[in-house]
């Protein structure tokens, strides 16, 4: 009786441990973001082939194989605690794991109240890019540096 116990709470235990990793994993990729003071910049790097079809055109994005895009929201936080979009002049380069870089050149897209800006970019499947870029929410202030990893499998 006792092995049974002690294998309910080992089974009980790692059960557990996957649940909490689980969320933990669901959690990091429902949200990236950095903190720089009173702004919040949040970004996602995907492949083209995600978008519906209208919306890539809309946007004026080819939906590849070898076509992703990258996303950055700049977001401040006002007096009354909540957050509002605001332009941003971003600059930046992706560089793939030989160190090939490519310049980004970003759009701006305005709906309604939400403000992003988004570059488009090759890569081959399974390459983690780096992504280095520079965004300056204030004339009056020196830009904040972003780099991160993504690595991009087309659907």
């Amino acid at each position: 009786m006792k092995i049974f116990a002690k294998l309910f709470r080992s089974v009980y235990y790692c059960a557990f441990v996957f649940i909490v990793l689980a969320m933990a994993a669901r959690s990091a990729l429902a949200e990236q973001k950095e903190v720089f003071g009173d702004y919040e910049i949040h970004y996602i790097a995907l492949p083209t082939t995600i978008l519906d079809p209208d919306v890539a055109t809309r946007y004026k994005l080819p939906r590849s194989k070898s076509t992703g895009f990258v996303n950055i929201s700049v977001l401040k936080k006002q007096e009354d605690g909540s957050l509002r979009a605001v332009s941003a002049f971003i600059r930046g380069k992706v560089n793939n794991p030989v160190q090939q870089s490519r310049d980004l050149e970003f759009r701006r897209i305005n709906e309604g109240e939400a403000l992003y800006q988004i570059a488009e970019f090759w890569y081959s499947q399974g390459e983690v890019l780096t992504f280095q870029l520079e965004i300056q929410a204030d004339p009056n202030q020196g830009p904040f540096s972003l780099r991160f990893n993504q690595e991009l499998f087309p659907e």
